[in-house]
C-alpha cells in the first residue's frame, strides 16, 4: 500500500500455501474440545452486594473469541481491587466477589463471571470486573460473533506512518548482551520485547481490525478491552491459551520457539521440519513445558492425572511456525481457573527462566513498560471455569495512535539478527489486520 512506511521491516504479509504435514506433528493452536455454555454458578450469598455507581452500557467493553465462542460484555457492577502479585489474593476476592454478584442479581440475569486483563508485571494492577451485562455466541466464519457486524473492508484510516518504538540497534544491542549474560550463567533464558508506533489518518475501527485478524489467524484468541482511564484499548489475537478450565478439566498449549513461514510451499514445509529438529527451539520449549509441569503437579491429586506429552509438535499460524505443546490435566476438586492462573504466569515463554533471574535481566535490558503485554486475558466464573490466553500479537489502541508488541525468547545460541527478524514477523499479525504493508 502507499503512504505506510515502515522503519523496522516487518516480513510483508503472504498468501500462505496449504502443506501437508504429518497430522502427529502439525497442528493448529489448541482450542478446547467443547464450546463452552454460558456460566451458571447458583447464589450462596446474601443480596448484600452493591453494583458499581459507574456501570453504563457504554464503560468498560470487553471482547474475547476463542476459536468456537464468543464473549461480549460491557458495563461494570463491581471491579476487583486486589494487588496483581497476590495470587491466592486474587482468588480468593475473584470468588467472594462473584458469589456476592450471584445473590445480587435479578431472576432470569446470567451467572456473572469475572472478565479482564493481568499485566506482565505482578507489581502493576490487574484490570478485572464482574460487567453489567454479557452475551456469548458461536464464532462464526469471520471469527466475530454471530449477534455482531465485524464482517467488512479493513480499516478505513489505514496506518500512514510505523515508527519503531525502540531503535534496531538498541534492540540488537540488548540481545547481544543478554546472550552474554546467559553465558555467564545469569539465566538459561530471557524474553526481550520491542515496539513499533502506528499513526493513522482517522481512528481505527478496531471491529475491522478484529475481523481482519480473525479472517487470518482463525484459531487464535482474539481480544479487544477497553483499559482504564485513557489507557486506550488492548487489541490482538493470541495464538496461545494459557489455560482453560471446564468442569476441573484444565487444558493449555504453550508455545515457544518459532520460525517465519514461507510462501513457497516447499521452502515452508522444509521451515517446519527444521524447526522440529532444532537444538535450540527444543530447549528452549523444554524450559516452559518442564515449568508448566511443575506448577501443575501441585493442582492434581495423581501424577496420572497429568498429562504433559515428552516432545512437542509443529503449530502453524498465519506467518510463524510454532513448536506447542498439549497440556491437559484433571484437577483437585475445588481449584479454580484463577487459582492456576496465577500460579503460571508468567511461564518462561514470555519471561524467561529461572522467573526471577529473567525478570532482573528484563528490568536492565527493556527501556520500556510492557503494560499488559505478555499478561493474560480472559474469564472466570464462580464454578472455577474460564479461560485465558497470553497477551501477544497484539496493540494498544489510542484512537489513530496504536503500539504493537512483539518478543522473542533469547538462549545460548541465539542471534541479534534472528531475534529482530523473528519479532519483525511478529508484528505482521496486526500490520496486515491495520491495512497491509507495502
Amino acid at each position: 500500500m502507499t503512504g505506510f512506511t515502515v522503519l523496522d521491516d516487518p516480513a510483508p504479509p503472504m498468501k500462505m500455501p496449504a502443506v501437508a504435514l504429518d497430522p502427529a506433528h502439525a497442528r493448529r493452536p489448541h482450542r478446547a474440545p467443547e464450546t463452552p455454555d454460558t456460566p451458571e454458578t447458583s447464589a450462596s450469598a446474601a443480596p448484600t452486594w452493591t453494583p458499581d455507581d459507574g456501570a453504563s452500557p457504554g464503560h468498560a467493553e470487553f471482547r474475547f473469541a476463542s476459536p468456537r465462542t464468543g464473549l461480549v460484555a460491557h458495563g461494570v457492577r463491581a471491579r476487583l481491587d486486589v494487588p496483581s502479585w497476590d495470587g491466592p489474593a486474587v482468588a480468593g476476592a475473584a470468588h467472594e466477589l462473584l458469589a456476592r454478584a450471584a445473590g445480587a442479581r435479578w431472576a432470569g440475569e446470567p451467572a456473572p463471571i469475572l472478565v479482564g486483563a493481568i499485566p506482565f508485571d505482578p507489581s502493576r494492577p490487574a484490570h478485572l470486573v464482574v460487567p453489567a451485562h454479557q452475551s456469548w455466541h458461536p464464532v462464526v466464519s469471520s471469527g466475530a460473533p454471530a449477534d455482531t457486524s465485524e464482517e467488512g473492508p479493513l480499516p478505513v484510516a489505514r496506518p500512514e506512518h510505523a515508527l519503531p518504538g525502540r531503535d534496531d540497534a538498541v534492540f540488537r544491542a540488548a540481545v547481544g548482551r543478554a546472550v552474554s549474560r546467559l553465558e555467564d550463567g545469569a539465566a538459561e533464558k530471557v524474553v526481550l520485547a520491542r515496539t513499533l508506533d502506528v499513526s493513522a489518518a482517522e481512528p481505527l475501527d478496531r471491529g475491522a481490525v478484529r475481523a481482519a485478524v480473525r479472517r487470518a489467524n482463525p484459531d487464535a484468541y482474539v481480544f479487544d478491552v477497553e483499559l482504564p482511564g485513557d489507557q486506550g484499548h488492548l487489541v490482538g489475537a493470541s495464538p496461545e491459551l494459557l489455560v482453560s478450565v471446564r468442569d476441573g478439566v484444565l487444558h493449555s498449549h504453550p508455545l515457544a520457539g518459532s520460525a517465519p513461514r514461507s510462501a513457497d510451499p516447499d521452502e515452508d514445509r522444509a521451515t517446519a521440519q527444521r524447526l522440529l529438529a532444532s537444538e535450540k527451539d527444543l530447549r528452549e520449549h523444554a524450559f516452559v513445558t518442564d515449568a508448566i509441569r511443575e506448577v501443575l503437579r501441585a493442582y492434581v491429586d495423581r501424577e496420572e492425572d497429568l498429562d504433559v506429552p515428552a516432545t512437542p509438535e509443529l503449530v502453524a499460524t498465519s506467518h510463524l511456525w510454532h513448536l506447542g505443546t498439549p497440556i491437559t490435566a484433571r484437577l483437585t476438586p475445588g481449584t479454580s481457573v484463577l487459582d492456576v492462573v496465577y500460579a503460571l504466569h508468567p511461564t518462561p515463554a514470555v519471561c524467561g527462566h529461572p522467573q526471577d533471574a529473567a525478570r532482573e535481566l528484563i528490568g536492565s535490558l527493556e527501556p520500556f513498560d510492557r503494560g499488559f503485554y505478555t499478561g493474560l486475558v480472559g474469564w472466570a466464573d464462580q464454578a472455577g471455569n474460564g479461560e485465558w490466553a497470553i497477551v501477544l500479537r497484539c496493540g494498544v489502541v489510542r484512537g489513530a495512535e496504536v503500539r504493537l508488541f512483539a518478543g522473542a525468547g533469547v538462549v545460548v545460541g541465539s542471534t541479534p539478527e534472528g531475534e529482530h527478524a523473528e519479532t519483525a514477523v511478529k508484528f505482521s499479525t496486526l500490520l496486515s489486520a491495520l491495512g497491509g504493508v507495502s
